[in-house]
């Protein structure tokens, strides 16, 4: 194992000083460090490869791809290993950058035909850390622009980290190339925490802050966030200004009171035409306001006219309310959207792969109120 790993050391490339560029690294102000990370069973493994990849960047498990629902803290873990390479390895150049991020500097240096200056940019870099890579779906140039910064780092020797809030198999209209590519390194699942996590969460989120938060509390307030951690923060931020605007003491009841309509259960979670539209938008990779816009982008006509099909499957909409609600269209562009997507879901395997797998994560917290099922996904039609 020793022979291997010198193997890959003397492999890595080492950058010429004179175009060595500056690391650029998330704007946290240190706040998302391995110290900080609360472990549990849900991410014990993640955490423990992303600290080797830190401790060995380029060495061990290249690439390194997380993925994991929204607010399961893959951004913190790419931060830290960002911040902690950072301190370890003066000598490695670092680059954070979002797969937005990423997209827009591509279409900026094709804009201003600065397209060198990308690839200096992102190909001479030691350490290249993209989160949300499932924002490149249906984006080609984009797909292209990184498949030949992935193979350029491989070549040299250099460490790539990629998170996604799915496994690298659920990417949807995404090359093959690049596919293959994510799965060729480890890949882990950063999971939901349970209850017992994210109690424990809240109390370290308050100790940081010198804010004396009772056990009990904690474990009420852990159980109106199930999923995600971002949440958590937001209700514990709730509860303490509640007490200390109010003036009252801080007692389970308090909380409640605090609480009361946020959270687990909360009218924020009904199924709506919003909610529909930003789980479609998420999914393709899409930002909201493109979904409710009248781009006529193949990727995102395909993706509007999901999304209308969905709103008349899940919620039994109008085809006038629908059209509205998507820019002011005609009920008859509604109307075409849900035929185009209903006849091509009995001849076209991915679409109802993407369309099963959307109702899925619409309905599962909804799945009691409105009577529907959850609908199991057996198979890969890539």
């Amino acid at each position: 194992r020793r022979d291997v790993s010198e193997t890959k050391a003397a492999r890595r490339v080492p950058l010429d000083g004179a175009k060595r560029e500056k690391s650029i690294l998330p704007n946290t102000n240190g706040h998302y460090t391995f110290e900080s990370f609360v472990q549990g069973e849900c991410n014990e493994f993640a955490w423990a490869a992303c600290r080797k990849v830190a401790e060995s960047p380029a060495i061990a498990y290249n690439p390194l791809y997380l993925h994991g629902s929204a607010g399961t803290g893959k951004t913190h873990l790419l931060c830290a290993i960002a911040h902690d390479i950072k301190r370890d390895h003066k000598e490695l150049s670092i680059l954070y950058v979002t797969a937005e991020d990423f997209t827009n500097n591509l279409i900026e240096s094709i804009a201003t035909k600065q397209t060198a200056g990308f690839r200096a940019k992102y190909r001479s870099r030691d350490v290249l850390l993209i989160d949300d890579i499932q924002f490149i779906q249906a984006k080609n140039k984009t797909q292209e622009a990184l498949l030949h910064t992935f193979n350029t780092l491989s070549d040299l020797g250099h460490q790539i980290v990629i998170s996604s809030d799915r496994q690298p198999e659920s990417l949807h209209f995404v090359q093959d190339g690049l596919i293959s590519r994510f799965c060729s390194g480890l890949v882990v699942d950063v999971g939901a925490p349970d209850a017992e996590l994210r109690s424990r969460i809240l109390l370290k989120k308050a100790e940081k802050t010198s804010f004396d938060l009772p056990d009990e509390i904690a474990d009420y307030i852990a159980t109106r966030a199930p999923n995600n951690v971002r949440l958590l923060e937001g209700l514990l931020t709730r509860v303490r200004a509640y007490a200390e605007l109010k003036r009252v003491p801080l007692t389970l009841d308090a909380a409640k009171r605090a609480l009361n309509g946020f959270g687990n259960g909360s009218s924020s979670k009904v199924l709506s035409v919003g909610s529909i539209q930003k789980k479609v938008a998420s999914y393709c990779g899409l930002r909201f306001e493109d979904i409710i816009s009248r781009n006529r982008a193949r990727n995102v006509v395909r993706a509007r006219q999901i999304a209308m099909y969905l709103c008349r499957e899940l919620l039994e909409e109008s085809y006038p309310s629908i059209g509205k609600q998507f820019s002011g269209l005609c009920h008859a562009a509604a109307i075409h959207s849900y035929n185009i997507v209903a006849s091509k879901l009995k001849t076209d395997p991915v679409l109802t792969k993407i369309v099963l797998e959307l109702k899925n994560e619409l309905v599962v917290d909804k799945a009691e109120d409105r009577g529907l099922v959850q609908i199991p996904i057996n198979w890969d039609t890539r």
